[in-house]
């Protein structure tokens, strides 16, 4: 038994083709591939954020983002949405939209927001960029790739409310960052 480390070089990408979770062998410019690394892209962003917070409340929610992300992005990239054990549902959703109306208690807005107060806040406005981004891609693959769902309908809702929870989490943590409490 050989103890050599397989590599990750595989050569198999360097004609411009990869490969879904399926096993289905597609272009890399393929909007399910655009959606796939704009997820990977949005987890890495959390990453940073989640490096950069304090309060264990917050890192808990990046981190159940970044779990859930894995789902997401596993669910687009099978091909067939439906067949996948684990998809992103109902169950997800009411977190987030629970997290949501706790924020909002939270918080008041008086005027438009402008990022960059801190580097906390700017990362997670960054996050929250990043989602609407996302979200439009996820939009673009339904039409173009006949993708839609009832899977994929899930899906666009929970980015919608990832989007809104995120713009919150931005908005609390540049008060918290700034004054201790609630400025906006």
């Amino acid at each position: 038994m050989s103890n050599k480390k397989k590599s990750i070089v595989t050569g198999k990408g360097d004609e411009g083709y990869t490969y879904t979770r399926a096993g289905e062998r597609i272009r890399k410019d393929d909007v399910r591939i655009e959606v796939v690394g704009t997820v990977d892209e949005l987890s890495s962003f959390i990453g940073l954020a989640k490096s950069l917070i304090e309060d264990q409340n917050v890192k808990n929610v990046l981190k159940r983002t970044q779990k859930d992300l894995f789902v997401l992005g596993a669910q687009v990239s099978a091909g067939n949405p439906e067949e996948q054990k684990e998809k992103i549902g109902p169950n997800h959703i009411q977190y987030l939209e629970k997290t949501i109306h706790e924020l909002e208690k939270k918080l008041t807005f008086k005027n438009f927001v402008l990022t960059g107060d801190d580097l906390v806040s700017s990362a997670l406005h960054i996050v929250h960029t990043i989602i609407r981004r996302l979200e439009r891609r996820v939009v673009t693959l339904t039409r173009k790739n006949n993708f839609e769902n009832k899977s994929t309908k899930n899906i666009l809702i929970y980015l919608n409310r990832l989007s809104d929870m995120f713009f919150l989490l931005a908005c609390e943590c540049s008060c918290k960052e700034i004054t201790g409490k609630d400025k906006v």
